[in-house]
């Protein structure tokens, strides 16, 4: 039903429902390659039940289904997004081994142990860490992974550059009205030990863009057509709402400090993090 929405109507979505309005099925700026890193890392195969906070469209979840065999619980605090997943399992082969839910990161609808795998991608940046974290390691089976896939901002940005690397948050804050503020790689490792996770690792990762890396994430977003279709429908979007124009001109500016410029992308990336629950 959400699908024919006004224009009014998507002019008035959050940023990651509107995301989810045009199709884009994941967020993470490491892409599959990232995923595939974090869930080797993490032990993940077909004995493992996963759970997948801020799961969006369910487009990461399905991948761990079809690459690793385990079961996937996904939650997402927006309904747009779960209803999006939903279909996503409705069609997908494997639909039988995920399933999707509205949820809170900090109020897990879940007993305690219930999980061998926590992962968040492009969401624990979001959250409190000490809140978050916690309510994690109480889901988690002991001996259990938590794994995190997140944007990372180094904390020796040079004076100079320093508001234009704020201006890049502080748009990112507003347009998806919640609590942006990018942590250094040491920040998260000590997240994770604060929270009580042992063998701790976080490792830091520049974000590099080339031509192969760019047609890698195109068949990450299903192929010419998906992307054409997206891009299409984001065309149309822009052409018919002044308003959408300027959040499509916001985003991009946004993304051109944190991974275009030269002179501002090398003080961002993206961490791969994990820690065991004792």
């Amino acid at each position: 039903m959400w699908l024919g929405l006004s224009v009014g109507e998507v002019e008035g979505l959050g940023y990651y429902d509107f995301m989810a309005y045009i199709g884009v099925p994941f967020f993470n700026i490491g892409g599959v390659p990232s995923l595939d890193l974090l869930a080797e890392r993490c032990g993940i195969d077909e004995t493992c039940h996963v759970l997948d906070v801020g799961c969006g469209t369910g487009g990461n979840s399905a991948y761990l289904v079809e690459s690793y065999g385990c079961r996937v619980t996904g939650i997402d605090i927006s309904e747009i997004m779960i209803a999006r997943a939903q279909e996503r399992k409705e069609e997908h082969p494997l639909g039988d081994r995920m399933r999707f839910m509205t949820g809170d990161a900090y109020a897990l609808g879940f007993p305690d142990e219930s999980f061998d795998v926590v992962l968040t991608v492009f969401v624990s940046q979001f959250l409190d860490i000490e809140q978050a974290f916690s309510e994690f390691s109480r889901v988690l089976a002991p001996g259990g992974c938590l794994g995190v896939n997140e944007m990372y901002r180094l904390e020796s940005v040079p004076g100079e550059l320093v508001e234009r690397v704020d201006e890049a948050e502080q748009v990112f804050r507003e347009l998806t009205e919640l609590p942006f503020s990018l942590r250094s790689p040491e920040v998260w490792e000590r997240g994770f030990r604060d929270a009580g996770f042992v063998d701790v690792g976080v490792e830091a990762f520049e974000y590099a863009m080339d031509v192969r890396a760019g047609l890698e994430m195109v068949e990450d977003m299903g192929g010419w057509w998906k992307m054409l279709g997206m891009l299409w429908k984001t065309y149309m979007l822009a052409l018919r709402s002044r308003k959408i124009r300027e959040k499509y001109m916001r985003i991009g500016r946004g993304k051109d400090v944190m991974l275009r410029d030269k002179e501002t992308k090398k003080y961002f990336g993206y961490v791969l993090g994990l820690g065991k629950k004792p």
